[in-house]
């Protein structure tokens, strides 16, 4: 009696991609822990703020509202430390710095092996219900300047991205709407002021009311 021998064939793995299609993944992957690490500290600066402002103030809806101002140094110092635990384990290292001329998200990854810096220029301004917009005036990897319409849009296409974000590729913005961004015991968030020429960002932490 013969036996049959069954042999197991493997159909061959598809070869990695490693020309557009990868930077626009990274790219994007860059843009989406952006939009995760600013809301992160914006959302919990209350809490490493050293200028922290201790006065209260109340409104119709709220408990309490606690004001606080942070300069750059300070905002620069925030940012580094949640993005530099975002980015704990990945190859691709990046920081988010406020300037006087904007903001700027800078950085090096991998591309076909060799190490690549890029460059994400921005302009945060404050819109309606004390959240954020971010405007994006330039997008560069290594020598070559990619569309920013075209990146955000591949954003939206491929990447699910928090509810509390809006992007828009025909205006080349990354709105935060932090008021819907509830951190603990549902504590809210709101932008006062984004003054990067005179070094004065302003916040607020609102304290919902609580039944007795």
């Amino acid at each position: 009696m013969r036996e049959a021998q069954h042999t197991k064939t493997t159909s061959p793995k598809p070869p990695k991609s490693t020309g557009p299609v990868n930077i626009w993944k990274w790219v994007a992957i860059v843009l989406i822990a952006l939009i995760i690490g600013t809301g992160a500290y914006v959302g919990t600066q209350i809490f490493r703020s050293p200028s922290e402002s201790t006065s209260l103030t109340t409104s119709r809806n709220d408990a309490a509202s606690v004001p606080i101002t942070m300069n750059r140094k300070q905002l620069n110092a925030l940012a580094s430390y949640y993005l530099a635990d975002l980015q704990k384990g990945q190859d691709m290292k990046y920081r988010f710095v406020v300037r006087s001329t904007g903001a700027y998200l800078l950085g090096t990854t991998k591309v076909l092996g060799q190490d690549v810096s890029f460059v994400i220029t921005m302009k945060p301004s404050v819109i309606d219900d004390g959240n954020i917009s971010l405007k994006a005036t330039n997008l560069s990897v290594g020598t070559m300047s990619l569309p920013i319409s075209f990146v955000i849009n591949y954003i939206n296409n491929n990447y699910k991205t928090p509810k509390w974000v809006k992007l828009n590729a025909k205006s080349k913005t990354i709105d935060l709407y932090l008021n819907k961004l509830v951190g603990k015991h549902d504590v809210r968030y709101s932008v006062d002021k984004l003054d990067l020429k005179n070094d004065q960002f302003k916040f607020e932490m609102h304290i919902p009311k609580t039944s007795d």
